[in-house]
């Protein structure tokens, strides 16, 4: 039972993060009915993709992360593509995970919009120096991240829900049909369930137990759903009864991550409940920070061994290459937290979907009509998340 419920929050406690922003912001328009049901939709997608992804290293009988997958069961090619994906993702999430904990620092500390990118650099530095001196300290830290913003949620829904009014709820807006507030919202959401990457190590701490590996991705795509819905409903409510206003603005084009924290403080303006919120919204981005940055570092000094034997140097480097450069896009690209997740939802696709049905294909010469019928519905959505992101892209 213990190694059950350390393999869901494993799980999890990896997927809770930008989520708690990025999706208030982008489901407006959806309403709290067609917000819980597309976040419970991808809570599916996101189980569906894992178990795939789980029996890929279940019949390589090895821990394998999905670089190691793809040259075990095709070859160079999809080891070199999977391997590009992942840098490219990881390093598009640090840049809009950079760019929401500034803002909210930023807000926090009352400073005027001119000095964000002072911002960006002092956090940044901040974050390197974590990595270069606390690297051990802050895995151990992060495991217990989880169970921290699980509470803090709890206390912050209940303090907004006492603070505010929650008269009426609000259900789809007009421009729910348009396709703007679609192609925003598929990739985001789908970046919302980003635990992928930890199913490597999930699978080897249950010994390729096929029931545990199934509990595992069925919780741990229900957990984060659960936490995601309460909470954009909840801050959806909040806004559309006490400051329609802001509400409104939200429905036309999603707001910056500081303007919603500072609309969620105005509408408190009872001090533990808005430390509270910023306290969450805070700790679930820096909690994707060290969980996205430790791992593209680790991945980072695997290359950079290649060409430096000595390991502290070694370490050095790939901690500036890990940080430096988000640091650097997020202060030329304006409103880079929804822009950088519409692009990382991109890539997540290759990486989640996209390569592991290829490699499951090869894996399985006879597939089931059942296994057919799935892997098609996966590709069929990753596609569309793909036409979509892109075509968000092209219309900002």
């Amino acid at each position: 039972m213990k190694k059950q419920f350390a393999a869901i929050s494993l799980l999890a406690g990896t997927a809770i993060g930008s989520g708690m922003i990025s999706l208030p912001i982008v489901l407006a328009n959806f309403g709290v009915i067609g917000s819980s049901l597309l976040i419970a939709f991808f809570s599916y997608v996101a189980y569906v993709s894992a178990m795939i992804r789980c029996e890929l290293n279940i019949n390589s009988k090895a821990d394998f992360n999905l670089r190691e997958v793809g040259l075990f069961f095709e070859g160079r090619v999809s080891a070199a593509v999977g391997d590009l994906s992942l840098k490219i993702l990881s390093f598009a999430l640090l840049c809009a995970f950079t760019f929401g904990a500034a803002s909210i620092l930023r807000s926090f500390l009352g400073l005027e919009q001119d000095s964000f990118n002072c911002v960006v650099v002092v956090f940044t530095g901040a974050i390197l120096l974590m990595f270069l001196f606390l690297s051990d300290f802050i895995i151990k830290v992060n495991k217990h991240a989880f169970t921290i913003l699980f509470f803090g949620i709890v206390i912050g829904v209940i303090g907004l829900a006492i603070c505010s009014k929650t008269e009426s709820i609000p259900m789809a807006a007009e421009g729910f049909c348009h396709y703007k507030s679609w192609s925003a919202v598929f990739p985001i959401v789908f970046t919302s369930f980003g635990f992928h990457n930890a199913l490597h190590s999930m699978t080897k701490f249950v010994n390729n137990d096929r029931k545990l590996i199934k509990r595992a991705c069925l919780f741990g795509s229900l957990v984060p759903a659960f936490v995601y819905g309460i909470w954009t409903a909840c801050i959806l409510i909040v806004i559309f009864n006490s400051d329609p206003a802001s509400f409104n603005r939200m429905l036309i084009s999603p707001i910056d991550v500081s303007e919603l924290i500072e609309i969620l403080s105005a509408i408190t303006k009872v001090g533990f409940i808005q430390h509270a919120v910023w306290s969450i919204s805070f700790l679930a981005i820096l909690t994707s920070i060290f969980g996205s940055g430790l791992a593209l570092n680790e991945i980072i000094a695997k290359d950079v061994e290649r060409f430096v034997k000595n390991r502290k140097l070694v370490h050095v480097i790939s901690t500036l290459i890990t940080t430096i450069p988000s640091a650097f896009i997020v202060t030329l690209i304006p409103n880079a937290f929804i822009r950088v997740l519409n692009f990382a939802g991109i890539i997540a696709v290759i990486i989640v979907i996209l390569l592991p049905v290829f490699l499951y294909v090869k894996m399985r010469k006879m597939l089931t009509g059942a296994n057919i019928f799935s892997l098609l519905a996966m590709l069929v959505i990753g596609f569309a998340i793909i036409a979509f992101g892109i075509s968000d892209i092209v219309m900002r």
